[in-house]
């Protein structure tokens, strides 16, 4: 069974303990309903709009119970539509995080923990092609001496320029 959310509008500024968003559910290429989240530690609605729909819920809510169970540290509980909505947004903001930090590498370098929800930045303000190797091998020795511990620097671009990093 194919899951799916499409016109995903989400609120960051409105996400306190929870996302915030709404967007419409797919299921196997139909839209099902429609599922949100207030973004105040509540739990993920989801809702079909007629009988139709609402049966194809009923029907993803049984697939999902038949997903393996799901595990954070000792504890372990199981599945849920909720889950795999919830879950379908973490991928949909983090594949846009990604997009928006690979867009940025381009003229800035950018330092941060692996696998961290925060980065910081230099911006050279002109594509980092554009900058002597020298210069920007100078630069990029200077920004790795200010580094904190278990940071680094996360442009995976800078090795084809013929930077070391």
């Amino acid at each position: 069974m194919k899951i799916e959310l499409k016109k995903i509008s989400f609120n960051e500024r409105m996400s306190e303990e929870t996302n915030c968003f709404i967007a419409d559910l797919y299921i196997d290429g139909v839209k099902a309903g429609e599922c949100k989240n207030d973004g105040h530690g509540g739990c993920t609605d989801y809702y079909g709009i007629e009988k139709r729909q609402t049966e194809l819920i009923r029907q993803a809510e049984e697939y999902c119970k038949t997903l393996p169970k799901i595990k954070y540290g000792e504890h372990e509980w199981d599945n849920s539509l909720e889950h795999v909505i919830d879950q379908l947004l973490e991928d949909y903001l983090k594949a846009k995080e990604t997009a928006k930090m690979k867009r940025k590498m381009k003229t800035c370098v950018l330092v941060g923990i692996p696998n961290g929800l925060n980065y910081g930045y230099y911006n050279f303000k002109r594509p980092l092609s554009s900058v002597p190797k020298p210069q920007l091998q100078a630069s990029i020795d200077r920004i790795k001496a200010k580094l904190h511990e278990g940071e680094v620097i996360l442009n995976t671009n800078l090795e084809e320029l013929g930077v070391r990093v």
